[in-house]
């Protein structure tokens, strides 16, 4: 399976993710984006598939939400894609 494969993608929304909280909001909004146009990584278990299907979707949530804001007002879209991105990596570990 390729549960490892899921893993390192998922570390490395955890790094995009960090970097776009350092960025400017033009940035932070094209790192986002980019982000939510990634897609679930085949051939995986089921529990990572979901976790991952959910870390993706809630990216792709801060993405649409982001969309001519700036950061402060999608707060909580990002917490919750941080923590999604968070329990998808608990689960592919």
């Amino acid at each position: 399976m390729s549960d490892h494969i899921s893993f390192l993608k998922a570390r490395y929304c955890t790094s995009v993710l960090k970097t776009a909280t350092i960025s400017t909001d033009d940035e932070a909004r094209h790192l986002i984006a980019c982000l939510s146009l990634e897609l679930p990584t085949s051939h995986t278990s089921q529990a990572v598939n979901i976790a991952e299907r959910d870390a993706l979707a809630s990216i792709l949530a801060l993405s649409e939400r982001f969309a001519g804001r700036s950061a402060a007002s999608v707060a909580s879209e990002w917490r919750a894609a941080s923590d999604a991105v968070r329990r998808w990596i608990e689960t592919s570990s």
